[in-house]
């Protein structure tokens, strides 16, 4: 079925739930194992969580198998390969089936019958309520794009989940000593990490032929998760640092220079400031060149998102969706101006609005400043409102990176997106009524 004729769940409503589902789901995968180990008493507590749990996850069963909540076509617009990726269809998994048995409340189940043998093989069965955890594969298809700190903390929460579940399954066939369920714990951890490290001290060590073949086995995963844990975590490392060292080798190159040519030092601090701000929104040289092997058409195309990266920054534009914004940074033109130099005279007809994208200007009138404007901020914009006459200079007093919005642009944006137009407008007329109590006063 065509993606355009079928209603979807709304795509921020649908992360959203994934989010609620996967915080349920590792909830489950670290409360059920536990209480397991444990054989804790059902409280009052735990049969309202596990109707709550239940409750949601019937929903989510049911929005999968009406198909109306299908992660790749929800999270398409974060993630472009998934275009050539058909999520596999719900109702052909075994997902149907997991989701039917955790949606049972075995816990409500047993209290309301009070046996006990029948309440351990039920306990057997929520186990499988653990398996939900893997419904977090639903993040694989952002995971690129999420950042780097948070990529470590799923690394760092996948760790945990795995002690957890070790520790869980020592407690489960190592006898127990005469300790709290706090201690017994701690203990089991306290075994999983040493042994999962293979740092091994020996202090706690399994008594029969299945705690010890248990332990062989978690030292045979730990030699090989170890590795690929601080593999990836050193990459990442490595991959954060690419783009600091690259500017750190740059900005090096640059002092150099300055020093053998003997240049001031205030002309090497607008230097320095400007190269900073290039190397800083810009992309590297080995990117660059990636970038130039791929057709004028995708070039153009990425070379307009990073223009949205600094107009959505700006209040003006903030609301706008992203067609909306994408139009606009087709528009823009971008140039540059050196310090002391006039962007607009007092007089001149206004034919566009500018942005900074950096550098500083002064709006002046006369020898008086009137304001200063710095990245990110914009002036101008009553020119795209009315036919008017500019009734200050502006000046710029660094070197400035600068976007220009023409008239003739605004007016065909607007006329598509009719919202933007009556948001200028509103400023218009928010400033001209300052202006009127001002001049009253």
């Amino acid at each position: 079925m065509n993606i355009s004729s079928k209603k979807f769940i709304n795509r921020d409503i649908s992360i959203f739930w994934i989010g609620v589902i996967s915080l349920l789901s590792l909830w489950c995968a670290i409360d059920i194992p536990l209480t397991y180990a444990l054989s804790s008493k059902i409280s009052n507590f735990t049969i309202i969580a596990e109707l709550l749990m239940c409750l949601c996850f019937s929903v989510d069963m049911y929005l999968r198998w009406s198909g109306q909540f299908q992660i790749a076509q929800q999270l398409r617009q974060l993630n472009y390969h998934l275009i050539n990726r058909p999520e596999k269809s719900y109702k052909n998994s075994l997902w149907p089936i997991i989701d039917f048995i955790c949606i049972i409340p075995f816990d409500l189940i047993a209290y309301a019958l009070g046996n006990q043998i029948l309440g351990i093989s039920l306990s057997g069965l929520r186990l499988v309520k653990m398996f939900r955890v893997f419904k977090l594969r639903d993040w694989k298809h952002i995971i690129d794009f999420i950042p780097k700190p948070l990529k470590l903390v799923l690394i760092g929460v996948t760790i945990l989940l795995a002690l957890h579940w070790i520790a869980c399954g020592w407690m489960v066939i190592n006898p127990r000593s005469a300790v709290d369920n706090t201690s017994f714990y701690v203990i089991s951890l306290y075994w999983a990490v040493a042994t999962l490290t293979t740092v091994g001290y020996g202090d706690i060590t399994p008594v029969d032929n299945i705690g010890r073949i248990y332990t062989m086995g978690v030292m045979i995963i730990g030699v090989g998760v170890y590795g690929i844990i601080i593999g990836n975590i050193s990459r990442l490392m490595m991959l954060a640092d690419k783009y600091t060292e690259e500017k750190k080798e740059k900005m090096n190159n640059l002092n150099q220079f300055m020093k053998y040519y003997n240049i001031p030092n205030s002309l090497q601090r607008q230097v320095f400031s400007f190269y900073n701000h290039l190397i800083s929104k810009n992309l590297g040289e080995k990117d660059h060149k990636i970038i130039k092997e791929l057709p004028q058409a995708l070039q153009n195309e990425l070379n307009i998102y990073t223009k949205i990266k600094l107009i959505k920054n700006v209040h003006i534009f903030r609301d706008c969706s992203t067609p909306c914004l994408k139009m606009i940074a087709e528009k823009l033109e971008q140039t540059f101006h050196s310090p002391n130099e006039y962007i607009i005279k007092k007089g001149d007809l206004g034919e566009e609005m500018f942005i900074l994208g950096h550098g500083k200007v002064q709006v002046i009138t006369g020898d008086k400043v009137l304001d200063e404007l710095k990245e990110g901020q914009f002036f101008g914009e009553i020119a795209l409102i009315e036919n008017t006459v500019r009734n200050a200079d502006v000046r710029s007093i660094e070197y400035c990176d600068l976007y220009t919005f023409n008239k003739s642009d605004f007016l065909e944006v607007i006329k598509k997106y009719p919202t933007l137009g009556e948001k200028f407008r509103e400023i218009y007329y928010k400033r001209a009524g300052d202006k009127t109590i001002k001049d009253a006063a």
